[in-house]
């Protein structure tokens, strides 16, 4: 981590408090985890019972995103414990006890290690932030960094899912 990371969050954080609209706030917080954790790239997922579906993504290289894709999330079972603890975790692929799925979806996705967190609003999981890397492991530090963007992307979008007064 880098020494101005602290401002990065917080100016990543001050940007998601200014979203006007769902869609826009997705897009800015895909962009805030790949800048502030120097990744190549960050899907957010919508949770729809046993369902993931991809919403917004941002690479880093700008390549296009594969949006609209559905994963059952009884077929990865770490994913699924994100989903039902809301505890973040890490996906290593050259790691010996790695999930087969998790890692054969990393291989075909490109990259080799994964970060993954829900984005909670009210008593559930909203979604999935899958923040994706390449030659590295995602540590506690970046754990604790997502954990803050996500606590922060949960207060707003619970701020815009509000009916107007």
């Amino acid at each position: 981590m880098g020494a101005d990371q602290p401002t990065s969050v917080a100016a990543a954080a001050e940007q998601l408090r200014a979203a006007t609209g769902v869609g826009q706030l997705l897009g800015l917080t895909a962009e805030a985890f790949v800048v502030v954790l120097d990744a190549p790239a960050c899907t957010i997922s919508r949770v729809i019972g046993d369902l993931l579906v991809d919403l917004v993504q941002h690479q880093r290289d700008g390549k296009p995103a594969r949006l609209g894709h559905g994963y059952l999330i009884s077929d990865y079972p770490v994913t699924r414990a994100v989903i039902e603890t809301r505890d973040p975790q890490t996906v290593y692929a050259g790691d010996s006890d790695v999930d087969d799925a998790e890692a054969s979806l990393l291989q075909e996705l490109g990259f080799d290690s994964l970060l993954m967190l829900a984005i909670e609003s009210g008593d559930e999981a909203w979604g999935l932030v899958e923040v994706y890397g390449n030659g590295r492991r995602f540590e506690p530090a970046d754990v604790d960094v997502a954990r803050a963007l996500a606590a922060e992307v949960g207060e707003v979008l619970e701020r815009l899912s509000q009916p107007a007064q």
